[in-house]
């Protein structure tokens, strides 16, 4: 079985990395791909989460992740489109809880970004831009809606997800990433075209 595409979309939480895959899966089946959305998980989280978040609520979180991925592989989607990834958790860890993580959270994060950095093809980081977070930080039950904190994640996110750690990264603002046009290549890469 080929291994398949994996489009992950990272990021604080309200810049837009939901809406964004939805919109890159709908052009790879109009274009007759077989893709699917895996949803973040903190949503699913039985712990803490947001400024309350835990080491069970971090490991669940990030595991819980990989699960997602495994099944989407498991069930044959040539494309997956990652609304979040496996190390999104461990951002938020560092953001919430203070002094060094324990030696099973490092452990389980270093797999997890070896896992990352060999199995995403494509990284597409959306920024917290000062200018639309306002609007993107609307209340819904669940999302944190501090937008210190939300700025705070999104420095933790640029100091842990790099450029140099990914074969193919690109960074977007919040507003780059909903007026960009979407075109697919022949082999499944994924272009976003937008205004600088």
């Amino acid at each position: 079985m080929k291994a398949p595409y994996k489009c992950l979309i990272t990021g604080t939480h309200g810049c837009g990395k939901s809406t964004l895959a939805h919109r890159i899966c709908s052009e790879l089946k109009r274009q007759g791909h077989n893709a699917i959305v895996i949803s973040e998980t903190a949503r699913e989280c039985p712990f803490p989460i947001n400024k309350g978040q835990t080491l069970d609520s971090t490991l669940f979180i990030a595991l819980r992740q990989a699960v997602k991925e495994l099944e989407a592989v498991a069930h044959g989607y040539t494309h997956l489109v990652l609304d979040r990834g496996v190390l999104d958790s461990f951002v938020y860890s560092a953001a919430t809880r203070p002094g060094p993580i324990s030696e099973l959270e490092k452990a389980i994060q270093g797999a997890l970004a070896t896992w990352s950095q060999q199995g995403y093809n494509q990284v597409i980081f959306l920024r917290c831009d000062s200018r639309d977070a306002p609007q993107a930080l609307q209340a819904d039950g669940v999302r944190e809606t501090d937008l210190a904190f939300a700025r705070k994640i999104d420095e933790l996110f640029e100091n842990f997800i790099t450029p140099a750690a990914f074969r193919n990264f690109s960074s977007l603002s919040y507003s780059q990433a909903l007026g960009c046009r979407i075109s697919v290549e022949a082999n499944g890469q994924i272009f976003l075209h937008h205004e600088h």
